[in-house]
């Protein structure tokens, strides 16, 4: 997209610099973290009101993105246009634990065979149409750390689990997996507990 840039947090930039040592340890995982949350590839693909159908912003086509394609509002995180996207946490036969909320069967009033069973309508329940179920928008990424449990329902308890590779990488939650190693998986949980000013768990 013309204009678009990647790099959609540049909050720790200057920490490349300080010097290693016992305190900077956790700044420059803070700083991985940023830059991972930046520039890691995430293929995209079948995700309602992005690039699931033909009349999506970006048809049906995959991409490659990162958390900024969604995250992208700069230095908060949150989607910087109106745009709810459906990326599957209502689905009840997601990865997500949402054995414990009840099941919405939905019919289609102009063709009674589109049947779509779900947890939560999302934005249909405002718009009243048929392409917004499921569809939510995407939260902001400041204070992140302080308003768990996490997903519309709270069906993630931490921001650890939140971020999980399991949880992504099943595809029921959402269409694409995230490869992260254990050590990038740690940066980017202190990247976003930085946002509230708890780096290192404090």
């Amino acid at each position: 997209m013309p204009g678009f840039t990647p790099v959609i947090f540049t909050l720790y930039e200057a920490w490349a610099n300080v010097p290693p040592d016992g305190r900077n340890a956790a700044r420059a995982a803070v700083l991985r973290g940023e830059i991972l949350f930046n520039s890691k590839p995430i293929t995209i693909s079948g995700v309602n009101g992005l690039n699931l159908l033909p009349s999506d912003p970006l048809g049906a086509n995959p991409l490659v993105g990162t958390c900024g394609t969604c995250h992208d509002s700069p230095n908060v995180g949150n989607h910087s246009v109106s745009a709810p996207l459906n990326i599957g946490v209502a689905d009840p036969t997601s990865s997500l634990n949402v054995s414990y909320l009840p099941v919405i069967k939905l019919r289609n009033k102009t063709d009674s065979t589109q049947v779509i069973s779900t947890t939560d309508p999302g934005r249909a329940l405002v718009t009243g149409k048929w392409a917004d179920i499921g569809k939510f928008k995407t939260p902001s990424l400041r204070n992140v750390a302080l308003t768990a449990p996490y997903m519309h329902d709270g069906s993630v308890a931490t921001l650890e689990q939140a971020v999980d590779l399991e949880l992504y990488a099943r595809g029921g939650a959402l269409n694409y997996p995230i490869a992260l190693t254990a050590d990038e998986r740690r940066d980017i949980v202190e990247f976003l507990k930085a946002l509230t000013g708890t780096i290192g768990g404090r």
